[in-house]
């Protein structure tokens, strides 16, 4: 899994720990079994990937500067919005520490990318049941 080689460089380097890797492996899961996406593409690997840095980032201190504010209202604005959020919501009750509002826009544009890329995740139910 490539997405494994390069969290394991990351933790190599310090920018992330082996709980953080669970926690993107479990992302992975969730997405892959819950929300029925297709995880053997490369922006399931950006978007855990992202993920995988901000939780590092976090735990260091630090926190991103906002998305720029017209690219989230486009998001705001989606017909899919409603998606967007149900799975955003879902993937956050994975990661156990407070996540700051900057770091959940790139969040939500990772999420809505992924809705673009693979429309079959529409047709998902918005429920999360404890599967």
């Amino acid at each position: 899994m490539r997405l494994l080689d390069q969290l394991e460089r990351w933790k190599l380097r310090g920018q992330i720990n082996q709980p953080i890797i669970d926690i993107v492996l479990q992302l992975h899961d969730r997405l892959k079994n819950h929300w029925q996406a297709d995880v053997n593409t490369a922006l399931v690997n950006m978007l855990l990937f992202h993920i995988a840095c901000s939780l590092g980032r976090i735990e260091r201190g630090g926190c991103v500067s906002p998305l720029y504010q017209d690219i989230f209202e486009e998001i705001q604005r989606a017909t899919i919005l409603p998606q967007v959020l149900a799975i955003h919501e879902d993937l956050l009750s994975f990661i156990p520490f407070e996540i700051p509002h900057a770091e959940q826009t790139y969040f939500l544009a990772n999420i809505y990318s992924l809705l673009l890329e693979q429309e079959q995740i529409y047709q998902t139910p918005t429920t999360t049941p404890t599967d």
